[in-house]
């Protein structure tokens, strides 16, 4: 029979249904709470608790079809890839599973149904192996009797094998038993030979996994409580069977991502082993990888799995490059055939396609420009060390590619490999060793100060942080003893505290009486530095004692420490003092911290699921958030992350915080954020759909938040970037600036014709220059009778913003902040980019009125430029017709006005080819300015060279320049100089 793979996989699952199994969904390629794996690799993994009785479902038979991953440990198949007929990284694994129920004959029972009834396999070309036994395990001759039985095959198709080959372990603990597996026979000369199950004639296509025991570790091995069935069918080698193909990757799931490559590169394949075929095949399987690995979360990175589906996807652009794709990215367009095939079954491809294609883009962009530079270098020294007779790369040379140009070791290895050569891992390994040894150095002198630390939280234990209360809550209602005080117009909230260790100088000391000290106080209000969010500042204060707070660090986990400074008094160790913080600051904090939750909900929603905290910092005044995203957000993407912040802010959502065990909060849903370590017992903080794992303090309700504006977007490392946000009161003063800035504009854009002075802001100033040069454009282009170009900038609905701060000017601020803030970075000539960029950004004509004054401006410039080329040429003749005769030279010196530069050097083209021989000397007025071209016929430039007569010449008229023997240019402040500058090069020719 001959089934679309689409469709044989539907067989299997609706066989499997209608005997009673359960249809369970494909699990992730990233195992939930299995530190044993990094992928998937088998149907049975989402199974495992199930199987080992430590988790209860609603069935106890179930099917699926499960996508696998086996590139790394004891099912790393990368080698062979593309290289056999059917190695893959990425497989799915049909598999129908019994939890107690069903054992041996039935299992046997169904899998025989299935293939010589459902799919026709002639039981002639059908053999079985079992367990032959091992050490201390006896044979399953249990197996081998329900085979005879069930179908009627002789002994002589029963095969025996050793626990290599039919005792399985999904690794190296859990769930194991014997196996049984069925082979197809696809044909040849005789019976098959043991051999023919080595070589590929004889193909494996089913194994049956009877869960016997459950394996704690290398020694230890128990009956599991329940006997159960776990079996696996590769998906790819059925379908290859039932479509008459000798390779799976000549079947539907792989054939049509290996025609766009073949596509792409505009080169045949020929289905055979040479190298363009094989790496067709690479890259058709790396491409199914990618895409199944990215639409389940995972990022490329140098780390763990990321690192893993970077080497996956490094090995597929390096097969690419070798295929012949030179510039052109070619990844993405494989990847997007792999969510065609797939994405109705898997609808995660589909969900993540925009995703797929700009990870793949993206990393293969990145690693391009990494082995163009490493693959010179190596294959440089590969051919020196082949010369010399060396039989391999030196650890130094693997060292150099990873250290200067980031080729990784494993790729140096591969390439070094087949090329005949071995590389020195153990050479690099020193050389990496002694790196990291070196940068030890430098944190030398900071060991006195953190074994300080470590002494200290080892004597004193955890701090006690008192300071989550909000500024507005009771202080009676608080932990420990409080009060409110004022001094010198600052209002402080304080605890009552004791001074328990004093460090100054890096040692630990019992008083101290002036300069800067460490203190650790408590229990203590103040917030250490930690989560991103910055350390308080305060005062700390007795009846004879005034010390300031500068700054609080976390240097171990929970110690806190008080970096300060002593302003009056002595302190003690032990001295009862009261701690106070400013709440004004502290508040502004809080809203700052919440406002980055909101932000990070909104990133996600906007962007996608792939956004992940890479790194954040809050303080008083403004927010950073530093997140995984491979390419610049568009200005539209960021003004709807903006307004979906400022719509949850609105919402008014209290605040919740809850402290619950890490596994409770997980199912929650709350999210651990980059870079932090949890403990068992967490605190989670939710606001309306954001919930997140976070120690810091935070707003009451979303509401005091009050706004958001983001302040910048730029990228900070590849794969990471970075927004500034401010909130509150300074996203209030900044939106007011904001709110002047555009009204002026606007005035500017609506009335041009009026007379602009300059303005204090840099970008207005420009402006009103361009506004200006239009208005002198007009009237040159009009004394030459010629049209101009009118700037039409049509109904401009720049927004005015009045006086004050309302609900819709903020509103108008946020549609515009984006695109003004660039403007207001941006030079002048970059108007029209910038209008181009935010195309679509709702910001009432402003861009579109700048950009119609900055292409009118281009459009009369050209016209007055054309108009006065026009009249010099017209005027050649005349101009040649002053040539004077110097000592035997032609010399044309006379005046040019209202040309610039550019103008200068078309007009000396003109009279250089018509005068054959002698030297020009063009000057000008251009608006204030000189301007000065030389230029000698080439027959004259051994005894006057162009580029030193201006050199010479440029000082007459205030001015420098140079150029070549042939033409010079120079311009200078003092055009009223120029007929004394002809003089002087009429005497110097007549000298020469």
């Amino acid at each position: 029979m001959s089934e679309s793979s689409k469709a044989i996989r539907q067989h299997f699952i609706d066989f499997f249904a209608g005997h009673g199994h359960a249809v369970v969904k494909s699990s992730s390629l990233v195992p939930a709470n299995d530190p044993t794996l990094m992928f998937t690799n088998a149907g049975m993994v989402q199974f495992k608790d199930v199987f080992v009785g430590a988790e209860k479902r609603p069935y106890n038979r179930a099917t699926s079809s499960q996508k696998c991953m086996r590139v790394a440990g004891k099912h790393n198949d990368l080698g062979e890839v593309g290289r056999t007929a059917r190695h893959h990284t990425l497989f799915e694994m049909l598999g129908n599973f019994s939890f107690g129920d069903y054992f041996k004959e039935e299992a046997i029972k169904l899998a025989w149904e299935f293939v010589t009834k459902e799919i026709g396999l002639a039981p002639n070309r059908l053999w079985v192996t079992v367990f032959g036994g091992e050490g201390d395990l006896g044979p399953d001759d249990e197996a081998r009797d329900l085979w005879r039985k069930i179908s009627g095959l002789s002994d002589e198709r029963i095969l025996g094998m050793g626990a290599k080959d039919n005792f399985w372990a999904m690794g190296p603990t859990g769930p194991c038993g014997p196996c049984t597996e069925i082979h197809y026979d696809q044909g040849g000369d005789g019976e098959p030979t043991p051999e023919d199950f080595e070589t590929g004639r004889v193909m494996e296509i089913w194994n049956n996994v009877f869960m016997q025991y459950e394996r704690k570790s290398a020694d230890e091995m128990v009956l599991l409580p329940k006997p159960s069935v776990d079996t696996g069918m590769g998906l790819e080698r059925l379908t290859a069977l039932l479509q008459g193909k000798s390779s799976n990757y000549h079947t539907d799931l792989f054939q049509p991502i290996i025609d766009v490559v073949a596509e792409t590169v505009g080169k045949p394949y020929c289905g055979g082993d040479s190298d363009n075929d094989v790496s067709m095949r690479v890259i058709a399987d790396h491409a199914r990888a990618t895409a199944f690995l990215v639409a389940d979360g995972v990022q490329p990175s140098n780390t763990a799995r990321g690192y893993v589906m970077r080497r996956i996807m490094r090995r597929a652009v390096r097969h690419g490059k070798k295929l012949g794709f030179e510039n052109e990215l070619f990844l993405h367009h494989a990847c997007a055939k792999v969510v065609e095939i797939m994405g109705d079954v898997f609808e995660e491809l589909g969900d993540s396609q925009s995703l797929i294609s700009l990870v793949a883009q993206t990393e293969e962009k990145g690693f391009r420009r990494t082995i163009d530079t490493g693959l010179k270098l190596l294959n440089a020294r590969i051919a020196q060390t082949q010369k010399n007779g060396g039989k391999v790369v030196t650890g130094e040379d693997t060292f150099t590619l990873k250290d200067t140009y980031g080729f990784p070791p494993d790729l140096t290895e591969v390439i070094a490999e087949e090329n005949g050569l071995g590389v020195d891992l153990d050479g690099f390994e020193k050389l990496v060793k002694k790196q990291k040894e070196g940068s030890k150095g430098s944190k030398v002198g900071t060991t006195a100060v953190a074994d300080v630390y470590k002494a200290l939280s080892q004597r004193l234990g955890s701090v006690e942080f008192i300071g989550y209360p909000h500024e507005d809550e009771p202080l009676e209602s608080r932990t420990g003893h409080w009060r409110k005080r004022d001094a010198d117009g600052t209002h402080y909230i304080e605890a009552h505290a004791t001074i328990r260790a004093i460090v100054q100088g890096g040692v630990e000391v019992d008083k101290a009486d002036a300069g800067e000290v460490a203190l650790v106080v408590d229990p203590t209000p103040f917030y250490g530095e930690s989560g991103g969010q910055v350390g308080d500042s305060g005062m700390i204060v007795n009846d004879n004692l005034v010390i300031e707070v500068v700054d609080v660090k976390r240097p171990i986990e929970g110690l806190t420490v008080c970096h300060c400074r002593i302003l009056d008094g002595t302190l003690s160790l032990g001295d009862k003092v009261w701690a106070g913080y400013e709440p004004d600051v502290r508040k502004l904090t809080r809203a700052h911290h919440s406002a980055t939750h909101l932000l990070h909900a909104s990133l996600r929603g906007v962007l996608g699921d792939h956004v992940k905290q890479q790194g954040s910092l809050v303080d008083p005044e403004h927010l950073r958030f530093d997140y995984a995203q491979f390419e610049a957000p568009t200005w539209a993407q960021l003004r709807a992350v903006e307004d979906d912040a400022n719509n949850r802010i609105a919402e008014a959502n209290e605040v919740i915080t809850e402290v619950l065990p890490f596994d409770v909060a997980k199912k929650k849903g709350a999210m651990a954020l980059f870079g932090e370590k949890y403990g068992d017992v967490v605190r989670v903080l939710t606001m309306g759909t954001s919930i997140e794992f976070c120690g810091g303090t935070h707003a009451k309700s979303t509401a005091d938040i009050d706004m958001l504006l983001i302040t910048n977007e730029e990228a900070v490392a590849s794969g990471v970037r970075r927004i500034e946000a401010e909130v509150g009161n300074p996203a209030r003063q900044r939106a007011l600036r904001l709110a002047g800035w555009l009204g002026r504009l606007e005035s500017m854009l609506q009335h041009p014709d009026q007379p602009q002075a300059d303005n204090d802001q840099p970008t207005l100033r420009t402006i009103a220059k361009k506004i200006r040069q239009n208005n002198q454009l007009v009237q040159e282009l009009g004394e030459l009778n010629i049209e101009p170009t009118p700037f039409v900038v049509g109904d401009v609905e720049a927004p005015c913003l009045k006086e004050g701060f309302t609900a819709s000017a903020a509103q108008t601020v946020r549609d515009c902040w984006h695109a003004t803030v660039q403007i207001s970075n941006a030079r002048s000539t970059e108007v029209d980019a910038i209008a181009e960029r935010f195309r679509g950004v709702d910001t009432g004509g402003i861009l579109t009125a700048l950009a119609a004054l900055e292409k009118t401006n281009r459009d009369n410039e050209k016209k007055l430029d054309n108009a006065k080329l026009s009249q010099l040429t017209d005027a050649a003749g005349d101009l040649l017709a002053r040539a004077k005769d110097v000592s035997g030279v032609r010399v044309i010196a006379t005046r040019v006005d209202g040309i610039g530069g550019k103008e200068l050097r078309e007009l000396a083209d003109k009279l250089r080819d018509r005068m054959q021989s002698g030297i020009l000397c063009l000057g000008g007025r251009d608006l204030d300015k000189a301007t000065l071209l030389i230029a000698v016929t080439t027959d004259l430039t051994k005894r006057f060279q162009a580029g030193k007569l201006v050199k010479d010449l440029a000082p007459i008229i205030g001015g420098r320049g140079g150029g070549k023997p042939e033409l010079a240019q120079a311009g200078g402040s003092q055009p009223d100089d120029l007929e004394k500058l002809f003089e002087q090069l009429s005497s110097i020719v007549a000298d020469g």
